[in-house]
């Protein structure tokens, strides 16, 4: 009986360690490490609670700081210098003695959660300053710099979600860095404690845990601010077919960069061309189709008519650049536009002139009326748009909508939650339904 007792007791105990090893391994896996400085020589460290600064590899205490004492580390050909003295380390931990969400370690006059560690910089330009923590801690400190707080609580949610499983998905992204995610718009934006919002952190908190899956897997929840009428497909901005990622109308006609317009002079096309290493020469022609009703179907316009490709003629010859090419080129704030060449208009008015003693006379004035754009030349097709070189010639480039126009509209996703029912604390899933076509809004699984 007791031997009996002995193996159930034995085993339950199993149960219970194997139980708590697996929740205890589920939770280090949802730490996130952000690389929230690079190539630093001076780094500025405090914490508001005591906290000690030790060489990572062996443990060993470098430096006992009180709280809101500071401390400077200089990092030069020779190694770490921490407050003037030199140490024998290569990486560095910089640990709270209270560690608890209430106090945070200060980096650059930046507060932070979680854990901070310093590395050398690969190529050893400097430290990288690494910033380890809970990955619904990380999103408190980017969702207010990616949306507006104040906007529909829905709207907001939606935004949590799409911004936890991206940065899940970009997991390992800077793995070569040190660090899995980075705190720019190259990744997310993060700004530590500063950026915390309490209406931000309550859609985190509100959504805790749900990710977007396609048959089971994290995708990469892309977003962008406004996509100008019609979001669209993955593979006619960046090359490859996302079955999720599809083109769909987008409701975002309040944003305040749902239109645009940018003119350059042709020789200022010229200048930004040849600098990105496309010498053509004097500029002769802009091929590219014009902008029609969603959803489209030629072949230099996606879905939503954003520019897939478009070319330039000039003296020394034509290039053919993606729509996404010819955006950072010219700093366009989409790649959904259509291109019209303007000239001004030049008339002459002839005044009859009579003198004090009867001599009459005529006198010629010309005046410049407002622009007005060019309706080509005989042989111009409806995609070929000729540059005359007369004086004054303006290319204009009118757009929608500011972003990528891939996956979540904000201001899409802020219209949608100001029409949806007002008493559904789940619409921020039809929100994302919409703009990730065929897929479930789910707890994260466990190993994912």
């Amino acid at each position: 009986m007791n031997y009996k007792f002995s193996t159930i007791l034995f085993v339950c105990l199993f149960s219970v360690l194997f139980i708590m090893g697996s929740v205890q391994a589920y939770s280090s896996d949802r730490d996130i490490r952000v690389g929230i400085w690079a190539n630093q020589r001076n780094i500025l460290v405090s914490a508001d609670t005591d906290y000690q600064i030790v060489n990572a590899d062996n443990h060993k205490l470098l430096e006992h700081l009180s709280a809101n004492e500071k401390a400077t580390i200089v990092f030069n050909a020779s190694g770490f210098t921490l407050n003037g003295k030199r140490i024998d380390a290569v990486r560095l931990s910089i640990l709270k003695l209270k560690n608890d969400n209430e106090h945070s370690i200060e980096i650059n006059k930046k507060q932070y959660r979680g854990d901070i560690d310093i590395h050398i910089t690969n190529g050893k330009t400097g430290m990288t300053v690494v910033n380890t923590l809970p990955i619904e801690e990380y999103l408190y400190g980017i969702i207010a710099k990616e949306i507006s707080p104040n906007w529909s609580l829905e709207a907001v949610k939606a935004q949590a979600v799409a911004a936890r499983t991206y940065a899940l998905y970009n997991r390992n992204k800077h793995k070569d860095d040190g660090y899995d995610v980075c705190a720019t718009t190259d990744c997310q934006v993060y700004g530590g404690r500063e950026s915390e919002v309490p209406r931000t952190i309550k859609a985190v908190d509100s959504t805790v845990g749900q990710v977007i899956l396609y048959q089971g897997k994290l995708i990469p929840a892309y977003f962008h601010s406004s996509s100008g009428g019609f979001t669209e497909n993955s593979e006619n901005v960046w090359g490859t077919y996302l079955p999720y990622l599809r083109g769909v109308v987008d409701y975002d006609q309040k944003s305040p960069q749902y239109n645009w317009e940018k003119q350059l002079t042709p020789s200022e096309i010229e200048e930004a061309l040849s600098k990105a290493g496309y010498n053509i020469g004097t500029l002769k022609a802009i091929g590219i189709s014009p902008l029609t009703t969603q959803s489209i179907n030629i072949i230099d316009r996606g879905v939503s008519g954003r520019v897939k490709i478009i070319r330039f003629i000039g003296t020394n010859g034509s290039i053919q650049l993606s729509g996404e090419k010819l955006r950072k080129i010219l700093s366009l704030k989409s790649t959904l536009f259509d291109v019209h060449i303007i000239l001004p208009v030049q008339k002459s008015i002839e005044f009859e002139i009579t003198d004090k003693v009867g001599n009459q006379g005529s006198k010629k004035i010309e005046i410049n009326l407002p622009p007005t754009s060019e309706k080509g030349f005989v042989t111009d097709r409806k995609d070929i748009h000729r540059i005359s070189g007369r004086p004054n010639e303006i290319v204009s480039i009118s757009g929608y909508g500011w972003g990528h126009g891939i996956g979540l509209s904000q201001w899409g996703a802020k219209a949608m939650a100001e029409k949806g029912p007002q008493d559904d604390p789940t619409y921020f899933k039809e929100i994302l339904k919409h703009y990730y076509q065929g897929v479930e809004i789910k707890k994260l699984p466990k190993g994912v």
